[in-house]
């Protein structure tokens, strides 16, 4: 339970930062559009330095010892955005937040993975990404509340105050123990078939990843009209929507439907969602929202159920970091292609495009699936 307490808390300072940053960066501190999709891209960039690494560690060495190192780093980095006004200091820090904040996480993720006890490992998954997006729906309706009657740099201070909190309380998570693993054997796991196609269409669905962060925040705010606080309700309802779809997943759905009944009914509805949303009504907009959340939610469990099956437990730490750099890759390219787009042409264009994107992805299901 302190795991997915922890996972929780991570997902509730992402949450807080992911989307309301850009209407701080654009609103209080004058960054362009594409300096907004720089630093985005930045943010998954680092995941492409540490990832690998962190999962080899956690491999080898404790994974709560990263945590530790995680939690500091991120506290440090949260109260260096708030001395930060110009751009390229904010990179600079923001790059390190990025870091801190992929060791973090990923530790958490490789003490879920060791658990050796297999017949519990879905529920225990749907329990984990349950906990995650309730830590993400708490995150940004707290984040909402906090930029109502605080400003942003404070809102961050408190984050870094809470993880403090969470430092002391870091003792009781799992001692997860490991032993060396050539480097060589994780390439070969991972140039097998079934592993290339996981990491093709992952790739591609994770791009829209990319446009929610660089473009979902404004076009809530320009496009809807809505408040910080209204940004935070309505994201808070959407991720409500991926916590429950997770814990119902394993906890009574795992295994009723094929892997291709599986993979269309997700990537329909996710897509379908992020086109559908884009319509200038916001009860339109977060009904077909919430249709996406419930498509995002199968395919989180998908990813975590598949890197289980995939992999071999001494070496998935490495082996789920390889997978954390394939989104990472597709996030950042997601938010270099539509942070510029969105400023250009309107935030509803990242959203359409992205959303056919996914549902492109169906047919490359079927041809994967069918060999």
């Amino acid at each position: 339970m302190l795991l997915y307490f922890f996972v929780g808390s991570y997902a509730v300072v992402i949450a807080a930062l992911y989307f309301f940053l850009p209407l701080y960066l654009q609103g209080e501190l004058n960054f362009s559009g594409g300096q907004i999709g720089i630093l985005y891209g930045v943010l998954s960039l680092n995941a492409l330095v540490a990832a690998f690494p962190v999962g080899v560690l956690g491999d080898r060495f404790p994974a709560r010892h990263l945590t530790r190192l995680g939690l500091v780093g991120t506290a440090l980095s949260l109260w260096g955005l708030t001395q930060a006004s110009r751009f390229l200091p904010f990179l600079l820090v923001f790059f390190a937040f990025g870091l801190s904040l992929q060791l973090f996480r990923q530790s958490l993720d490789i003490m879920l993975f060791k658990d050796n006890r297999q017949e519990n490992r879905v529920h225990s998954f749907g329990l984990y990404n349950a906990w995650r997006m309730g830590g993400m729906t708490a995150g940004i309706f707290l984040a909402g509340i906090s930029l109502y009657y605080l400003d942003f740099p404070h809102t961050l201070l408190i984050l870094a105050g809470y993880l403090g909190v969470l430092l002391a309380a870091s003792g009781g998570l799992p001692l997860t123990r490991g032993r060396p693993t050539p480097l060589v054997q994780y390439g070969r796991d991972f140039l097998h078939k079934p592993v290339l196609f996981f990491v093709t269409w992952l790739f591609l669905f994770t791009m829209h990843w990319g446009a929610e962060g660089t473009s979902l925040g404004l076009f809530l705010k320009k496009n809807l009209g809505l408040s910080p606080l209204g940004v935070g309700l309505y994201l808070a309802g959407e991720f409500s929507i991926v916590a429950l779809t997770s814990y119902l997943y394993g906890r009574f759905w795992a295994g009723r439907l094929s892997p291709l009944g599986f993979l269309t009914l997700a990537l329909a509805t996710s897509g379908l969602g992020h086109i559908l949303m884009i319509y200038p009504s916001v009860a339109w907009s977060f009904a077909w929202r919430a249709v996406h959340g419930f498509g995002d939610g199968l395919i989180m469990m998908e990813t975590y159920t598949t890197i289980a099956r995939l992999f071999q437990v001494e070496r998935i730490g490495g082996n789920a970091g390889l997978i954390s750099l394939t989104t990472t890759l597709g996030t950042f390219s997601g938010s270099l292609l539509f942070g510029p787009l969105g400023a250009a042409w309107g935030y509803q264009f990242p959203l359409l495009i992205s959303g056919i994107t996914s549902l492109a992805l169906i047919p490359l299901a079927y041809a994967g699936l069918k060999q």
